[in-house]
């Protein structure tokens, strides 16, 4: 896992390989919970259901999972100032944590984005 950090606050976390296990991916306080599962054959979760309970968050924060292809993204401070760019490819993870970005699809690429919502339009962008 590379945690990018800039100006010391987590912009975005990168995962390449997974250990064995059920692994949390992002901070227990982050407003987007992701964890990976590298399992065993025969392994299970126990059934279960969440109960409703209200969750507010003030952060929209997004994951990518590659399925097929490369794609770069750029990472950008909150004063819109690109900081660093990465490729990354089949079987990796991004989770955009604060601060902007934008994805270049370097390949014919299939990608999974998940966000916390409601969905709300409220992108900002940067020119």
């Amino acid at each position: 896992m590379e945690k990018i950090i800039h100006n010391n606050t987590l912009v975005a976390v990168r995962i390449k390989k997974s250990k064995t296990g059920i692994t949390p991916l992002s901070d227990s306080d982050q407003p987007l919970q992701v964890l990976i599962h590298s399992r065993e054959k025969g392994s299970q979760t126990k059934a279960h259901l969440h109960k409703p309970t209200q969750r507010i968050t003030q952060a929209l924060q997004e994951c990518l999972v590659i399925l097929k292809g490369k794609i770069k993204i750029d990472f950008f401070t909150t004063e819109k100032k690109i900081f660093k760019s990465i490729q990354a490819s089949k079987g990796e993870v991004i989770i955009f944590v604060s601060g902007g970005h934008a994805v270049h699809v370097l390949e014919n690429s299939e990608i999974v984005e998940v966000k916390n919502g409601p969905f709300i339009e409220d992108r900002e962008f940067i020119e």
